[in-house]
């Protein structure tokens, strides 16, 4: 009696433990991998962090060198469930350089090997490599901006010294420059206990910026969502200034302020301090970039439309090739990069190649899209022109 009921006890183990095994399986679904042209088992294996044993038994491959483009392999270990969101849900882009690991990428963002491992579903930790692209959770570090316009500053008002609630109005300037005293911004809002946030896109030209703000009381500014002052505080008049490098093109800006009791005082302004152009370029007298180049001379931008003329004195109309070299700060993230040519044009992120049009061809538009690590970045643009109209340009926008 005691045989038959352990057996019985036994049976109904199994059975239970058959209908849980699915159950667990739909809450993870597999994960497949599909192989692209010049994709081999060990490339494909570093990505998600297995083996390459384990794929090839997972998959039954008879031969672990035989793998073809649009092939299916599901990859062991892996579930297709998202990662849980970070802390305060911000994040920055990291792309991993060789010889890092996470400990060290974790110090250098103030945050935890764990907290990474999570957010990229990270199944080894111990396993990254060169040009992986991980999600950082990083402290916040102001309030989402209001959208401005291209153009003047739109100020919102708010009768109390935070921000809250709903702003009893708005007006636009053109410059934040306001000694409103005792008397305060009118509107219905006195000189005491008030706030306002300024926004606004404006254009610059290359090079490294002095951003100051004069202040009684208290003032932050951001750029490009990057708190850079943070002297919320009551004060008497005083100065504040911070430097960022910025590349050629938009940018946004705000400014919170607020002002408690006495007189009050509020200025802000950008003064540009290393103006110098950031590209360096050299033209060749031939189409491979080859020998020393007899014109070497600095640009801001490169947006060239040469038509039929030499680009500069010394170089030939037909026949020539530049090199533009330069280093730019990016904020980190998607960047959408945007090249025009005729003929040929190749582009370098950091010495790795991202674009290669190296052929004769009419003008034509080239487009990558990439993820880049916040901090400043090496570009190289190489160029040829055999004949006929010749132009070069390039640009690039946060996506």
């Amino acid at each position: 009696m005691r045989v038959r009921l352990f057996f019985v006890v036994v049976l109904v183990a199994v059975l239970l433990a058959g209908f849980l095994v699915p159950a667990e399986a739909d809450s993870c679904p597999p994960v497949y991998h599909v192989v692209r042209p010049g994709q081999n088992l060990t490339q494909i294996s570093r990505m998600y962090g297995v083996s390459v044993q384990a794929i090839v038994q997972a998959n039954n491959l008879w031969n672990p060198n035989l793998i073809y483009p649009g092939q299916h392999l599901l990859i062991p270990g892996q579930c297709t469930q998202p990662p849980p969101p970070p802390p305060g849900g911000c994040t920055v882009i990291h792309i991993v350089k060789r010889g890092e690991y996470l400990k060290q990428i974790a110090a250098r963002y103030h945050t935890t090997v764990n907290a990474i491992v999570r957010a990229n579903h990270i199944q080894n930790p111990n396993l990254i490599y060169p040009g992986q692209r991980l999600k950082i959770p990083v402290r916040c570090q102001g309030p989402a901006p209001t959208p401005a316009p291209t153009g003047n500053w739109t100020g919102q008002y708010w009768p109390n010294r935070y921000l809250s609630g709903n702003p009893k109005f708005t007006r636009t300037t053109d410059n934040i420059d306001f000694n409103w005293g005792t008397q305060g911004p009118g509107g219905g809002i006195g000189g005491t206990n008030y706030s306002v946030r300024w926004n606004r896109t404006r254009s610059f030209d290359p090079g490294t910026y002095r951003f100051h703000i004069l202040v009684d009381d208290g003032a932050r500014v951001w750029v490009d969502n990057v708190l850079i002052i943070d002297q919320w505080k009551d004060g008497a008049v005083r100065e504040f200034t911070a430097d960022r490098q910025l590349s050629a093109g938009n940018h946004t800006l705000q400014v919170d302020y607020y002002q408690n009791q006495g007189t009050s005082r509020v200025k802000f302004w950008p003064e540009l301090i290393g103006g110098q152009a950031p590209w360096k370029a050299e033209f060749f007298n031939n189409t491979d970039l080859s020998g020393t180049p007899p014109v070497v001379k600095s640009y801001s931008v490169i947006d060239f439309d040469w038509g039929t003329k030499a680009p500069e004195p010394g170089i030939t109309a037909d026949y020539f090739s530049a090199r533009f070299t330069g280093t730019f700060n990016f904020v980190g993230g998607k960047y959408r990069f945007t090249a025009t040519s005729d003929d040929g044009i190749r582009i370098y992120l950091d010495d790795n190649l991202i674009l290669n049009e190296w052929h004769g061809t009419a003008a034509r538009t080239y487009t990558v899209d990439l993820d880049v690590g916040s901090g400043n970045h090496k570009l190289k643009v190489e160029y040829f022109e055999e004949k006929g109209a010749a132009v070069c340009k390039l640009k690039w926008v946060q996506r």
